[in-house]
C-alpha cells in the first residue's frame, strides 16, 4: 500500500478545504505541544492520505507549486473539478478528454499541491494510444 504524506504550511486550513472539496473525513490529528498539527490522517475517496505541518529542519511545506500531483479517480471529473472551485481551489485545467481515455480535469489547493480529477471516458488499445501519444507529442513541437 502506498500512501502520500505530504507537508502543508497551514494544515488545519488543508484539513477544512479538503473537507469541503473532497469530503474528506478526518482519521486521525496528532497535536503538537504548542498546538500544531504533528501528524494528521484523512481519508479521501477511501484511501488514506497523510501530512504535517512545517518542522523547522525536518520537512518544509513547498513554496512555490510542489512537483508532486495528486490523482483522485471519481465518479465524474467535471462534478469533483466544480466541487473543488466552489471549495475555494484555483482551476490548473478545466476538463477535458485525454487521449488515453481518461476525462480529467486539475485545481490547485492554495497550499502548493495540484489535485487531478479523473474517470474513465474510453477503453484504448495500447497500439491506439501510442498513435495518440506520438500525436499529442508533436503538438508540443508544431
Amino acid at each position: 500500500m502506498l500512501i502520500p504524506y505530504a507537508t502543508i504550511a497551514n494544515p488545519r486550513a488543508a484539513i477544512a478545504l479538503y473537507e469541503k472539496a473532497f469530503d474528506a473525513s478526518v482519521a486521525n490529528i496528532m497535536e503538537g505541544p504548542d498546538g500544531s498539527v504533528m501528524h494528521a490522517e484523512l481519508n479521501i475517496g477511501g484511501q488514506r492520505f497523510m501530512f504535517s505541518g512545517e518542522w523547522l529542519g525536518f520537512s518544509m511545506a513547498p513554496t512555490t507549486r510542489s512537483p508532486v500531483n495528486f490523482m483522485l479517480y471519481v465518479d465524474n471529473a467535471d462534478k469533483a473539478y466544480a466541487k473543488a472551485i466552489d471549495a475555494g481551489m484555483s482551476s490548473s485545467s478545466e476538463p477535458e478528454d485525454m487521449f488515453w481515455g481518461d476525462r480529467n480535469a486539475k485545481v490547485l489547493d492554495g497550499h502548493g499541491y495540484e489535485w487531478t480529477f479523473a474517470h474513465k471516458v474510453e477503453d484504448v488499445s495500447p497500439e491506439e494510444m501510442q498513435k495518440r501519444a506520438i500525436a499529442f507529442a508533436q503538438s508540443f513541437t508544431d
